[in-house]
């Protein structure tokens, strides 16, 4: 198995324990909001995280499986060398750029979160916003070791 095959397995692993995090966070939140009368903020910010997580790693997935979103009236109508051919050039000339955009931009947003270990700005909530800002890295190299993954030819 790959090192790529690795990492995509230990994210769709991850991704599927956050959704069921969010799942029974969204669960007990209702129970303690309108049967207890409870509202803990940082029960809804772990919702909020888990929804940022689950996409921003979700997105890698979908590239793997190609269920990403693709314009399938033209798409359908070529041969598979030709969806291959634009397959490439739209990893070359589009993903592999957006990733390493998305890595060059976000740096000075995410060392200052971490310089000052950045919190909630609401009383109560959790003390991990830089965390959360540093999993914007980590999507963009999931993304572009998929889109490796594609050049290659692996599935």
């Amino acid at each position: 198995m790959s090192f790529i095959n690795k990492v995509t397995t230990l994210t769709e692993y991850i991704t599927i324990k956050f959704f069921y995090v969010m799942f029974f966070a969204v669960i007990i939140n209702i129970f303690l909001r309108y049967v207890l009368n409870i509202n803990y903020i940082f029960m809804q910010e772990l919702v909020m995280y888990m929804h940022a997580l689950i996409f921003l790693f979700g997105i890698s997935l979908c590239i793997k499986d190609d269920s990403h979103v693709r314009i399938d009236i033209f798409s359908s109508k070529l041969n598979k060398s030709a969806r291959k051919l634009i397959d490439n050039i739209g990893i070359i000339f589009f993903i592999v750029p957006f990733c390493f955009f998305i890595l060059y931009e976000s740096t000075s947003m995410i060392t200052r979160s971490w310089s000052m270990l950045e919190e909630s700005s609401e009383p109560g909530g959790l003390p991990l916003v830089y965390v959360l800002k540093s999993s914007i890295y980590i999507f963009s190299l999931l993304i572009f070791l998929q889109a490796v993954n594609k050049l290659l030819g692996s599935k």
